[in-house]
C-alpha cells in the first residue's frame, strides 16, 4: 500500500468514526442524543446536550446565511520539500487531494482578521467541486485553493490546529469546513491564564467540534504542568462545552456565563492518585472547575481540631448559575463545637445587587473571646447557634435608590465568636429600609430601622426623613447656600441583659442647619466668611449635659449660631531643576507649599448645646520629582508633610484623647443616630464633641524609591506638652528575595480604671526567600508598655513544581491563643487550597 493510499485509507477510517465527516455530523449527534434519552441517569441528558442537533443546524444555518463570501485556501510548504498535491476521483467521495510533504494551510475567515490555521506532514482534501486543483489566476499564486470547493480535510503526523484563540497539537484532525465541526485524536492544547500568569494545558483522547460553538472531549486532564504525570490535575471521562457568548460580547470582554460545560466522572487527582471525586459537575470554566472551592485544617485551643470546607453550591448540585449570581456552600467542622453549615449567595442584576448569608451550627462548646478570665469559658444561651443576613439595594426609576438590610443573630457572642473580622471593622448588624433620592445638589431620604435582637442597644428610627441642600449658588455666585434637616421619630430599645434600662417610649427629634458662604478671592487666595444657625428639639431625653461634663437643666429645645472664616491659599511653589541624584533616583526637584485657615465662633441659648470656639491652622507640603523612563515617566510625591495646630476656649481635661480637627467641617450634629453606645456620643449627654485640646498634629512620608517609603504621625497636647499619640514605620521591597515592614505605635499611658496602660507596640513582618524552593514568612507584635509580646506568627513555604505547602505556627497573646496550621495549594488556584494562607497573600503566580 502507497503512502498516499494509506492517507485515503486512514481519513475513511476517521469519517466513520467521527462525528465531524461529511455527511454523517448530524446522523453521530443524533444517535448520541437517542442514547442519553433512552439512559435518563447520564449528565449528557441535560438541556446543552439534548440541544445539539437544533444547535448543529442554527450553526450551519447561520453559517450559510452570513457567508456571502468564500474566502480562498492558501497553502505553502515548510521546509526544503516542495509542496507535494495530487487529486483523484474516489466514488462517493468526490474529488479527493492529497498532501505528502509538510505544509501551512490558512484562510481568511472575515475582514476582523480571523484565520483559520492548519500545519502538519500529511493531509487529505476533499472538495465537491471538479475545478477544485491550485488555480494560479486565484490571488496569481499557484498554491490557492477555491475556497467553496474544499468541504472538509483530514490531518495527520504533527498537526497543529488555530483557530481564533484556540490552538492545540494532535495526531491526527479531520476538519469539515461547511459544517464547522472537527473531530482531533490525542490533543493537547496550551494556553496562557493572564490573571495568574501560568500556563494551562488540557489533554485529551479526543475532541470534537460538534458545532461552532460547542466542544466535546473523552479522557480529559486539565493541569498547570508540563509534565505527562503532573503533580496535581483534574480529570473527566466526557466534557461537553458549549460557548454562550453572544456576537458583540466576542468583540470585548466575556461575561461570566460565556461558557458552559458539563463534566463527568470528575476526578481531582495528586499525580497518579485520585483525592476527589464526583459523578457530575456544571461549571462556567472559572478556575477551579471543581464543586470544592476551599478546604482549611487547623487545631487551636478554641475550636480544637477543624476542617472548613466551602462548595460552589450549583456546581455541586450539576445546575448551570444564573448569569451574575455566585452561591457557595459551608460545611465545616469543629472538634471542640461541632458540625455547622451555610449557605452565602452574591447577586447581581442590571439595576440591583446583593447578598444573603446564612449559617447555623450544633454547638457543644463554649465562646472564648479574649484572654480575661471575663471573656473565656463563655456559656452559650442555647446549643443551636446561627445567623442569617440579607442585603440588598435597587437602584429605581428618577434617580431612586432602595437600600434593605435583615441582620439576624441567635445571641450576642455569635458574629463575634464565628464572624471575628466582620464583628472588629464590618459594618453594624442593622434591619433597616432605606430609600433616597439624588439630584443635582439635593437628596431626600427616608429610613426606617428597628431591632430584632434583643441582646443589643439599638435606637429604633420610624421613621427618620433627610432633606440636604449642597452648594446652591445665589446672586451670580455671590452667595453660596448649604442646608441639612433632620425629621425623626426615635425609640430607644435596651438590651435584655441591661439591669437599669430606660424608657422606651417614641420620642421625636428634629433639626436644621443652614449655611450662607460668600466666596471672594483676595490676592492669591480664596477666603470664604461663613454664618450658620441650627435649631434642634428632641423630647426623649433631651439635653442636659455641659462642656465640663457637669449637668444641667434640661432643655428640649435649643439653638446655636456660628460665623467663620475659611482661607484656602493658592500653591506657592518653585521649581530647582539642578537636583539630580541616581542613589535617590531624582530628577528635578519642586517645592509645593498650601496654607489653609478656618476660625468659627459659636453662640447658643443655653449652655447645655454649648460648643467650644476653634482655631485651626495649617500647611500641606509637597516635594516632588520626575521618576521612570518613556511611557511610565511620571510625578510623583517623594516627601509629604502635613502640619496643623488647633486652638479651642474652654478646653478639657488633660484627660482627654488624641482630637482630631476637620479644617472644612468643623461642626458635629447635635445627635448621631449610627452611634453603638446608649445615650450616643453626641451633644444630648455627653461632653465629648469636636476638638477638647489644644495640639499640634503632623502626617509625613517619604517615598525613598518605588519600594521604599517612610510614614509617621503624631499628635501633641501643647496645654500638657506631652505627645498624645505617634506612629514611625517603614516599607520595604527588594526584588525577588525580600520584603518587610518595621513600624511602631505609641498611645499616651492613662488611668481609667480598667487596667488599661496605653500601648507602645513594635511591629515587625518580614518574607523572605531562602533559595527557590524554601520561603519564610514571620511577624510579630511586641507592646513594651505591658512588657508582652502580642502576637507571633512563622511560616515556611515550600515550593515545588505548580504547587506550595506551608507550615505556620501562631500564638495570639490578645486571645490568649496558639495554633498549628497546614496549608497547600495548587499555583494559580489559590480558592483550591488546603488550610489558611493570609500570612502573605499567598497563591499568586510567584506564589507570595
Amino acid at each position: 500500500m502507497t503512502n498516499r493510499t494509506s492517507l485515503v485509507f486512514l481519513s475513511l477510517l476517521l469519517l466513520l468514526a467521527g462525528p465531524a465527516a461529511p455527511g454523517r455530523a448530524e446522523m453521530s449527534a443524533s444517535e448520541d442524543t437517542k442514547r442519553q434519552d433512552a439512559d435518563p441517569g447520564r449528565g449528557d441528558s441535560s438541556a446543552g446536550q439534548a440541544n445539539m442537533d437544533t444547535s448543529s443546524e442554527r450553526a450551519g444555518e447561520s453559517q450559510e446565511a452570513e457567508r456571502v463570501f468564500e474566502y480562498p485556501m492558501n497553502i505553502s510548504p515548510l521546509g526544503k520539500e516542495p509542496l507535494n498535491v495530487k487529486w483523484d476521483d474516489e466514488p462517493g467521495l468526490g474529488k479527493v487531494g492529497t498532501v505528502t510533504a509538510r505544509f501551512y494551510l490558512w484562510q481568511k475567515q472575515d475582514e476582523k482578521g480571523g484565520l483559520l490555521e492548519f500545519q502538519a506532514d500529511n493531509a487529505v482534501l476533499f472538495s465537491s467541486d471538479q475545478q477544485a486543483e491550485m488555480d494560479p489566476n486565484q490571488g496569481g499564486s499557484a498554491n490557492v485553493l477555491p475556497g467553496s470547493s474544499i468541504r472538509a480535510i483530514y490531518l495527520a503526523g504533527d498537526v497543529l490546529f488555530t483557530e481564533g484563540q484556540r490552538t492545540f497539537r494532535a495526531e491526527e484532525i479531520y476538519y469539515d469546513f461547511e459544517e464547522k465541526k472537527m473531530v482531533a485524536i490525542k490533543a493537547a492544547m496550551r494556553t496562557f491564564d493572564e490573571a495568574y500568569g501560568i500556563p494551562i494545558y488540557v489533554r485529551a483522547d479526543k475532541i470534537r467540534q460538534v458545532a461552532e460553538n460547542q466542544f466535546a472531549a473523552e479522557d480529559m486532564t486539565l493541569t498547570t504542568s508540563e509534565f505527562h504525570l503532573p503533580q496535581i490535575s483534574f480529570n473527566a471521562s466526557k466534557i461537553i462545552v458549549t460557548d454562550t457568548t453572544v456576537a458583540d460580547q466576542k468583540e470585548g470582554a466575556a461575561t461570566k456565563s460565556s461558557y458552559d460545560a458539563q463534566m463527568h466522572d470528575v476526578r481531582l487527582k495528586a499525580r497518579d492518585r485520585t483525592i476527589f471525586y464526583w459523578p457530575f459537575v456544571r461549571s462556567n470554566l472559572e478556575r477551579p472547575d471543581l464543586p470544592l472551592k476551599s478546604v482549611q485544617v487547623g487545631r487551636d485551643r478554641t475550636w480544637g481540631m477543624s476542617v472548613e470546607t466551602r462548595w460552589y453550591l450549583a456546581r455541586l448540585l450539576g445546575l448551570q448559575e444564573p448569569e451574575g449570581t455566585d452561591s457557595t456552600l459551608a460545611l465545616d467542622y469543629f472538634g471542640k463545637r461541632g458540625i455547622g453549615g451555610g449557605i452565602e449567595t452574591l447577586y447581581e442584576g442590571e439595576k440591583y445587587y446583593g447578598r444573603i448569608l446564612g449559617y447555623m451550627i450544633h454547638d457543644s462548646g463554649e465562646d472564648r473571646l479574649g484572654r480575661h478570665s471575663s471573656r473565656k469559658n463563655l456559656e452559650p444561651p442555647r446549643e443551636l447557634r446561627g445567623r442569617f443576613r440579607w442585603q440588598h439595594r435597587h437602584y429605581l426609576p428618577y434617580n431612586w435608590q432602595l437600600t434593605s438590610e435583615v441582620s439576624y443573630a441567635s445571641d450576642e457572642n455569635f458574629i463575634e465568636g464565628y464572624y471575628r473580622g466582620e464583628f472588629n471593622v464590618g459594618k453594624e448588624q442593622e434591619t433597616l429600609v432605606h430609600l433616597k433620592r439624588i439630584e443635582d445638589n439635593w437628596g431626600l431620604s427616608f429610613l426606617g430601622k428597628v431591632r430584632i435582637n434583643d441582646f443589643v442597644d439599638k435606637l429604633e428610627e420610624l421613621p427618620t426623613s433627610e432633606f440636604h441642600w449642597t452648594g446652591q449658588s445665589f446672586f451670580d455666585d455671590k452667595l453660596t447656600f448649604y442646608s441639612d434637616t433632620q425629621l425623626s421619630r426615635f425609640r430607644q430599645r435596651y438590651a435584655s441583659s441591661n439591669k437599669t434600662p430606660g424608657s422606651e417610649e417614641f420620642f421625636a427629634f428634629a433639626t436644621t442647619r443652614n449655611e450662607v458662604d460668600m466666596p471672594l478671592a483676595v490676592g492669591k487666595a480664596k477666603v470664604v466668611p461663613f454664618v450658620a444657625g441650627t435649631v434642634a428639639h428632641e423630647d426623649g431625653m433631651g439635653f442636659y449635659r455641659e462642656l465640663d461634663g457637669g449637668t444641667a437643666t434640661r432643655q428640649d429645645g435649643v439653638w446655636f449660631g456660628e460665623t467663620g472664616v475659611r482661607v484656602s491659599g493658592n500653591p506657592y511653589w518653585k521649581v530647582f531643576r539642578g537636583v539630580k541624584s541616581q542613589l535617590w533616583d531624582l530628577d528635578q526637584m519642586r517645592h509645593i507649599i498650601r496654607p489653609h485657615l478656618t476660625a468659627v465662633a459659636y453662640t447658643q441659648d443655653e449652655s447645655v448645646i454649648e460648643q467650644r470656639d476653634t482655631l485651626n491652622v495649617g500647611i500641606s507640603q509637597r516635594l516632588q520629582t520626575k521618576r521612570g523612563v518613556g511611557e511610565n515617566r511620571r510625578i510623583v510625591d517623594w516627601m509629604r508633610l502635613d502640619m496643623d495646630v488647633t486652638w479651642v476656649n474652654d478646653s478639657g481635661d488633660s484627660s482627654a484623647g488624641a482630637d482630631r480637627f476637620i479644617w472644612n467641617k468643623p461642626f458635629i450634629p447635635p445627635i448621631n443616630s449610627f452611634s453603638q453606645t446608649v445615650p450616643g456620643r453626641d451633644r444630648r449627654g455627653t461632653h465629648i464633641f469636636g476638638p477638647r485640646r489644644n495640639y499640634f498634629g503632623a502626617d509625613y512620608i517619604w517615598r525613598l524609591s518605588d519600594t521604599t517609603a517612610v510614614l509617621s504621625d503624631m499628635n501633641f497636647d501643647m496645654q500638657s506638652g506631652v505627645v498624645q499619640q505617634c506612629g514611625a514605620g517603614i516599607s520595604h521591597l527588594r526584588w525577588p528575595s525580600l520584603q518587610f515592614y518595621l513600624g511602631s505605635r505609641y498611645l499616651r499611658r492613662i488611668e481609667n480604671g480598667l487596667g488599661e496602660k496605653g500601648s507602645n507596640a513594635v511591629t515587625f513582618a518580614v518574607t523572605y526567600a531562602l533559595d527557590p524552593r524554601y520561603t519564610v514568612v514571620f511577624s510579630q507584635q511586641f507592646d513594651f508598655d505591658y512588657g508582652k509580646t502580642v502576637r507571633n506568627d512563622i511560616t515556611l513555604v515550600r515550593k515545588y513544581h505548580r504547587i506550595y505547602w506551608g507550615l505556620t505556627y501562631s500564638a495570639d497573646a490578645s486571645l490568649d491563643n496558639q495554633s498549628i496550621g497546614f496549608s497547600m495549594w495548587p499555583q494559580g488556584v489559590p480558592g483550591l487550597g488546603y488550610g489558611k494562607r493570609r500570612y502573605a497573600s499567598l497563591g499568586s503566580s510567584a506564589g507570595y
